[in-house]
């Protein structure tokens, strides 16, 4: 090789590193600019990989629009791949833009409808994941807390002398990532208004949780969670899930060991013998309903055994649930739902985020007096604050057929 060919080769690399930092860069500027975290992005010789965390925006459809829009506008050639990953730092969703689509994009040959309805969308980030490795960390979110304020409401028809046994609260939570994967929970309850005595009229904490996650590639993750959590239990509990490349199958297994914790007036109360609980679960999407079907098998709190069947349907962030369940050969039933809380973005301040709860997410259950609740049978906890199927739900078929309907509605 004569020393004008080496040269200019070398002249060429370099022009090439210099245009791909830039390019690759400008994604970052960008999504930082939106209000994501934990981004990482690297320049290939297709185009550009970007990972990115939202924990600004309310909606997981509506913030991945924000993210698709405003990387395209930093872009004029090559491919564009975002990984979105969740609040633990795991890969949510793949979205795949064509080089010839950001082209078009670019000079007006495509609009974001277009976009929306070529790009590929998958749950599997491993390739990128991997050509992500090393890369440097933008706007790192950990130990910088939000403090989410939640509203917590309880209701029961158990007794003839009150129609219903109620409590409302407040129940602000400190939320903080650690490190990849990590967050801690803090929460304390603040009564507003009951008909009730003991716990439901006494501050007390609500949950207070270390979580670790961990991915393991091919679409498995995997959880660990210790501390307090709801109906009065105290411990841990393992949980490890499968989704399929297209996100429509969720097969997973949990396992947890728990005592009873209760703050009231008289103090705290724990018991010493820890009561196992077990569950093997799947769910399915159907995308053309918009609709989840869920089913478990489950060893419950006081060691009954039973199955729970639910169908959830998604009207955008809303979600509306019906449920049915065997525990201990009785049976049971009722209905959930969850409906966003006014506020579709939320920004940080001197570091901290304060913020109301993205949903309120309420389960009611049919049958609350008789064997039923004397045996203890059915007996379940969250792991973690208003658990709900609209917060963080990154379903492909779910986003691109939102993201749609947005268009429509604002257009």
């Amino acid at each position: 090789m004569n020393a004008h060919l080496f040269i200019r080769r070398c002249t060429f690399a370099a022009a090439f590193m210099m245009w791909a930092a830039s390019a690759g860069a400008q994604v970052d500027t960008a999504l930082k600019g939106l209000g994501m975290e934990n981004i990482r992005t690297v320049e290939t010789e297709d185009g550009c990989i970007a990972a990115f965390e939202d924990r600004a925006y309310r909606s997981s459809y509506y913030g991945v629009g924000k993210a698709i829009e405003t990387a395209l506008g930093a872009r004029k050639e090559g491919s564009l791949t975002l990984v979105v990953t969740d609040r633990n730092g795991m890969p949510q969703l793949r979205i795949f833009i064509d080089g010839n689509t950001v082209e078009d994009f670019a000079c007006g040959k495509a609009t974001i409808r277009d976009v929306y309805t070529r790009m590929e969308m998958g749950t599997c980030a491993d390739r990128e994941l991997e050509l992500l490795k090393g890369t440097e960390t933008k706007a790192k979110s950990a130990w910088r807390p939000d403090l989410t304020v939640y509203p917590n409401l309880f209701l029961e028809n158990t007794s003839f002398d009150k129609l219903y046994r109620y409590a409302v609260a407040l129940a602000p939570a400190i939320e903080m990532p650690l490190w990849k994967g990590a967050e801690i929970t803090a929460q304390v309850i603040f009564p507003i208004v009951t008909n009730q005595k003991g716990e439901l009229k006494t501050i007390r904490p609500g949950f207070v949780t270390f979580r670790q996650g961990v991915y393991l590639k091919k679409n498995w993750h995997a959880w660990v969670t210790g501390g307090l959590f709801n109906n009065n239990r105290m411990g841990g509990n393992v949980e490890a899930m499968w989704r399929s490349p297209k996100g429509r199958w969720e097969l997973g297994v949990r396992l947890g060991a728990t005592v009873w914790s209760l703050f009231d007036e008289d103090g705290w109360t724990i018991t010493n013998k820890p009561k196992l609980d077990a569950a093997i679960y799947g769910r399915v999407y159907i995308p053309g309903w918009n609709t989840e079907l869920y089913g478990s098998v489950n060893r419950f709190v006081y060691g009954d055994y039973g199955a729970t069947g639910e169908v959830i349907r998604h009207f955008g962030e809303y979600t509306v649930g019906l449920y049915a369940m065997v525990a201990g050969g009785d049976i049971n039933g009722g209905f959930s739902f969850a409906i966003p809380l006014p506020g579709k973005k939320y920004n940080r301040w001197k570091g901290m985020r304060l913020k109301p709860s993205d949903y309120f997410a309420f389960r009611y259950s049919m049958v609350a007096w008789g064997d039923y609740v004397d045996k203890n049978l059915g007996v379940y906890y969250n792991d973690e604050p208003n658990k709900n199927r609209s917060k963080g739900f990154y379903q492909p078929e779910y986003v691109r057929y939102f993201l749609i309907k947005e268009l429509e509605k604002n257009n």
